[in-house]
């Protein structure tokens, strides 16, 4: 309540991009007070527990992919109460991303429009925070890591680009996750089709299975995050594709292109997050979960994202066959007490 009447009013003042790197700059220095925040914030322990593939996680709710691209914050995360992080989407090489501005509240519908086009600082220094941040952190934490392909890349190549993060990142993450659906990387949804995803999920499978024999190391859940922006035909697709190369997870979903149902006239490109979004994920989480129960022989792991904002939201997610959830869009309108609100 205090950060909705007090605190998002000024934030909200200022351009959103220009606001968030201000926080993610200043944050670092209030780092030792990580343990009053714990205290304030955090919904303390939580019985609603789980285990994927080895992987323990605390509690069900974590936060999404590219709110803390670059593993700025992950402390504060844990400290938040939240089981995990989804850290990226990192390229193996650094890139700025696309020309701005590039990130728009549409406060009216609780939503974000993004095109920010996978700016981060590359593999390498995404390693060197979380092997960083981990000194400090829980054992209980998740770190995941969200990976992707550099804008000049060819489709063709793509593989290259996700098995040289898997390479450099294997063992500092805690799972991966592959990125196919960002709306803002130019073709980058077309690795969704079975033309490609087929070659490309063989490629990082092969690439995990050699890292763990040559370093001896434990193989690591790897997911796969879809759009919500998919026929049906699609869905079934990618979901038998997950099955036969054993992907561990399908995160439903990602931002959306669509632009239906909003208050906020708007012609602003790149996808589209926050409450609008909840049904069209729900649908594709829903549609995930009856493939998965008609097919008893898998073990496939389900993530729900979009749209949550509540303890319903997240209830919501639930009954639609997630095993965990994820939040980004809630975090910025409704406070960093989102997992306390949510899991208490």
């Amino acid at each position: 309540m205090i950060y909705k009447i007090f605190i998002r009013p000024v934030l909200f003042l200022f351009n959103p991009e220009t606001i968030h790197n201000l926080l993610f700059r200043l944050m670092p220095y209030f780092k030792f007070f990580n343990p009053v925040f714990s205290l304030f914030l955090s919904p303390g322990k939580f019985a609603n527990d789980i285990t994927i593939n080895g992987l323990y996680f605390r509690n069900r709710l974590g936060v999404a992919a590219g709110l803390d691209k670059d593993g700025e914050l992950i402390n504060f995360w844990d400290a938040c109460g939240f089981s995990h992080i989804e850290l990226g989407t990192v390229t193996p090489l650094p890139q700025p991303g696309n020309p701005k501005p590039r990130l728009f509240r549409l406060v009216k519908d609780k939503a974000i429009i993004n095109r920010m086009g996978f700016n981060n600082c590359g593999a390498e220094k995404l390693k060197e925070n979380i092997l960083k941040a981990r000194k400090s952190l829980s054992g209980d934490f998740v770190v995941g890591v969200n990976i992707g392909k550099n804008k000049d890349t060819p489709l063709e190549n793509a593989y290259e680009d996700y098995c040289k993060c898997l390479d450099v990142l294997y063992e500092a993450g805690d799972y991966f996750t592959v990125n196919i659906s960002s709306p803002n990387t130019e073709g980058l949804r077309r690795l969704q089709e079975e033309k490609y995803l087929k070659d490309l999920l063989f490629e990082i499978i092969m690439k995990r299975n050699e890292i763990v024999k040559t370093r001896s190391v434990p193989e690591k859940n790897i997911f796969l995050k879809i759009a919500p922006d998919l026929t049906d035909a699609e869905i079934v697709s990618i979901y038998n594709l997950a099955v036969y190369y054993g992907i561990n997870g399908i995160i439903a979903s990602n931002t959306t292109i669509t632009r239906e149902n909003l208050i906020t006239k708007t012609d602003e490109t790149g996808g589209l997050s926050g409450k609008p979004i909840k049904m069209l994920s729900g649908i594709v989480l829903k549609r995930i979960n009856e493939l998965k129960t008609d097919d008893e022989n898998n073990d496939l792991f389900i993530i729900g994202a979009g749209g949550v904002f509540t303890e319903d939201d997240y209830k919501d997610k639930m009954i639609y066959g997630a095993d965990l959830v994820q939040v980004y869009t809630g975090l910025i309108y409704e406070g960093f007490g989102l997992a306390k609100k949510i899991l208490s």
